[in-house]
């Protein structure tokens, strides 16, 4: 009786639950990493925004200004530019400014200022920001 009991006794052993929490945990692993992948992306995508606007901001600024304003005031202190013999003038560079009304309080950028020399532009380098 007690052999009968026990072959009609229904339910998992336990290596069909170890073999299911494999197959589980194999299915799951990968998805972990594509939520990690996708917050980085949004990220990288809010930090674009924020800073094309602030790019936008600052545009929008030096436009108000007149020439001479921009060419010597502009963005925050005065630059000094290059002698005309040199492959870089008239390039003004000032770097790792920060936005004066804290808007975008946690990015740092650098305004490249190149004025006409004669009739071309000035050998700047050319590199992203």
């Amino acid at each position: 009786m007690i052999l009968r009991l026990l072959r009609e006794e229904s339910g998992y052993s336990l290596v069909e639950v170890m073999a299911s929490i494999m197959i589980l945990a194999i299915a799951i692993l990968p998805m972990v990493g594509m939520f990690d992948m996708g917050l980085t992306s949004a990220t990288r995508g809010s930090n674009y925004d924020k800073a094309r606007a602030l790019a936008n901001k600052q545009l929008e600024q030096a436009q108000g200004l007149s020439y001479n304003t921009l060419r010597l005031n502009f963005p925050n202190a005065p630059c000094t530019f290059n002698p005309p013999a040199t492959p870089n003038a008239g390039l003004c560079e000032a770097t790792n400014l920060q936005d004066p009304d804290s808007e975008f309080n946690h990015l740092r950028y650098t305004i490249r200022k190149q004025y006409v020399n004669g009739s071309t532009f000035a050998n700047a380098p050319t590199t992203r920001v």
